[in-house]
């Protein structure tokens, strides 16, 4: 893992400027490369060939053709063996292949790569810039095109180190977070500043100054005429590989434990494949969401270097500054505070760690896809497609009383669920309402909020996180599977039915059974501690400073704080309760914060101030 930037002109102040703003993903090595068209900058994580030599940006025998690489090439050892009959290789790492892999067959070299990844290559004969995504977008990209120019960079941040661009919201995408809690088409909360979206190459030409995009990689919905065992079969062999292909690191390398079917599963066949104790972490906030029971029977049973590790979620309240820094999106989720956390909890035992996530989506480990399902609903199709919204604020009075009229306008005009969504499962059907569920969720949850939280949170302690269930091989496969292999009814409700069944095989029974667990920090305690009052503090602020996207004669704080309240009794009395008050309440807070930070600082290089200062 690295942070990458560049830009189509001769810089040397602004890209070290790019450079400096993403240090913290690579703080090991600092390489440039300048010439009289383009500046490339690589802030490196070392992970494999960790000697110097292997400092980027790379370049081929002739140093016509450089690189700068984000992310890992889990099969440049087998390309490296074919192209070393032409070619001339002076380091032992991944990005060196990309380079000659390119000079061997141009563009189509992305249909050779297996891995997570974002690059740069700069042509120098063929005067262009080709960048590109990994499939499934694991490894963020960022670009800006100014007038003629193009920016890009693995954050945002460093793009705005560029003062000519100007900093405003962009309404599109705050209305898709309302939406759906992710942006869903490449678009960020910046105007003018769009990622490249997964499975997409970027080509920009010195001759004209055009840019061009094209998808290279789409996920397709397919038939499969495979037996069950035979499938069954088939995803055993394929997350093995996905696993193994993975273990490629001359970093200390380790994974994460929760004890739930996603990462449990994954150790088993992981310990398997090792000729040595694999180290897994489980971490808790010591309160009855931890899941240290669970993991110490999977870590015996496994044979794993088990570390158990407590979290003080107190500590989050001064760190939400920077988390949101490292985010640049505003969030609801308090996944990412987990996330953030057992980041920095692991930072000083391994550099690499595998992850369970991705797994849900796959095989719609979610409540929320029941309604999909053939027998379970009676909804109309228009009301399941309203209810797919995942976002914070779905409920009508709700977001009237929260967003001013242009937010509104947005949302029935652009992002309402019907417009993207609906199209979506009216285009798909055919394959059924709840495998083209999943499909949509894996085109833009994925990379919308996945991929880009596990990044974003590992990225900023310096720690790369590996995600097998996100393997394209993988996915592809799981994209085929019959809706009865994911929720099966015939018994009883069984959610991620296919992998329940490799459990079984490689678990014990207890573990293999368990049903999804939520895993977080303590919300509710989160929230009637010392957030509260804060929380209250900014949106007032909002309110205060007439945000235009509030609306600031509606909104009632006190509303809010009476229904965090309610929440919290009802939860004491395990009452049905919905938690969408915190995560709206939350998301707000971090929208002012996120406008304090990104649109009125003047200083984006370093991060912001303790949040008291901030108030």
């Amino acid at each position: 893992m690295c942070g990458i930037c560049g830009i189509s002109w001769t810089d040397k102040d602004l890209i070290k400027l790019m450079g400096s703003a993403c240090k913290h993903r690579g703080p090991e090595h600092e390489g440039f490369y300048v010439d009289d068209h383009v500046s490339l900058c690589c802030e490196r994580l070392r992970i494999i060939d960790l000697s110097d030599k292997a400092s980027q940006p790379i370049h081929n025998e002739d140093q016509s053709i450089w690189v700068v690489l984000n992310g890992e090439i889990y099969n440049f050892r087998d390309l490296r063996k074919s192209l070393e009959r032409k070619h001339n290789f002076y380091t032992d790492t991944d990005t060196e292949v990309i380079v000659h892999a390119y000079e061997e067959f141009g563009e189509n070299c992305l249909q050779k790569l297996d891995g997570m990844f974002a690059f740069a290559l700069w042509d120098m004969e063929k005067k262009k810039l080709f960048i590109a995504r990994d499939r499934l977008g694991v490894k963020p990209l960022y670009y800006c095109i100014k007038s003629d120019k193009l920016l890009f960079a693995s954050e945002i941040k460093s793009i705005l180190q560029d003062l000519d661009i100007q900093r405003k919201l962009n309404y599109d995408a705050l209305c898709q977070f309302v939406t759906y809690a992710y942006t869903i088409d490449g678009q960020t909360m910046f105007n003018g500043i769009n990622e490249l979206l997964p499975g997409h190459k970027l080509i920009f030409t010195f001759r004209d100054k055009k840019v061009k995009i094209e998808k290279y990689w789409d996920l397709q919905l397919t038939k499969n005429l495979q037996s069950d065992e035979e499938n069954l079969n088939t995803l055993r062999l394929l997350l093995e590989s996905a696993i193994n292909k993975r273990r490629v690191s001359d970093a200390p390398l380790g994974a994460l434990l929760s004890g739930g079917l996603d990462s449990s599963v994954m150790v088993a066949l992981l310990a398997k494949l090792s000729d040595k104790p694999v180290r897994t972490f489980t971490t808790g906030f010591g309160n009855e969401l931890d899941e240290f029971d669970e993991a110490r029977i999977v870590a015996e049973h496994c044979g794993t270097d088990h570390k158990e590790i407590m979290i003080d979620y107190s500590e989050l309240i001064n760190n939400l500054p920077s988390i949101l820094w490292h985010m640049e999106f505003p969030y609801g989720r308090p996944s990412i505070l987990s996330n953030f956390m057992v980041s920095n909890a692991i930072k000083k035992y391994v550099t690499v760690a595998y992850t369970g996530e991705g797994s849900d989506e796959l095989f719609g480990g979610y409540n929320r896809y029941f309604i999909f399902t053939e027998n379970y609903s009676k909804q109309s199709l228009e009301q399941k497609i309203e209810s797919i919204s995942s976002g914070f604020f779905n409920n009508k009075k709700t977001r009237e009383e929260t967003f001013s009229d242009k937010v509104l306008k947005n949302y029935e005009g652009k992002t309402h669920p019907s417009k993207s969504f609906g199209k979506f499962i009216v285009e798909n059907k055919k394959y059924g309402l709840f495998n083209t569920a999943l499909l949509f969720e894996l085109k833009t949850e994925i990379p919308g909020a996945q991929t880009w939280r596990i990044d974003r949170t590992g990225s900023a302690h310096a720690v790369e996180l590996r995600e097998p269930f996100l393997d394209h091989n993988l996915v592809e496969f799981c994209a085929s599977l019959p809706e009865k292999l994911k929720i099966n009814f015939d018994n009883h409700v069984s959610k991620k039915h296919i992998l329940q069944k490799l459990a079984k095989e490689v678990l014990p029974e207890k573990v293999a059974r368990r049903e999804k667990f939520p895993w977080g920090i303590p919300f509710y305690d989160f929230f009637n501690s010392e957030f509260m009052p804060i929380a209250k503090s900014f949106i007032e602020k909002s309110i205060k400073n007439r945000r235009p996207y509030l609306n600031v004669h509606k909104i009632d704080l006190e509303k809010i704080s009476n229904k965090i309240i309610q929440y919290s009794v009802n939860r004491n009395k395990e009452k049905e309760i919905d938690d969408h008050i915190l995560r709206q309440t939350l998301f707000l807070f971090n929208l002012e914060l996120w406008h304090q930070i990104f649109i009125d600082s003047k200083d984006l290089k370093n991060q912001p101030l303790s949040l008291e200062k901030l108030i």
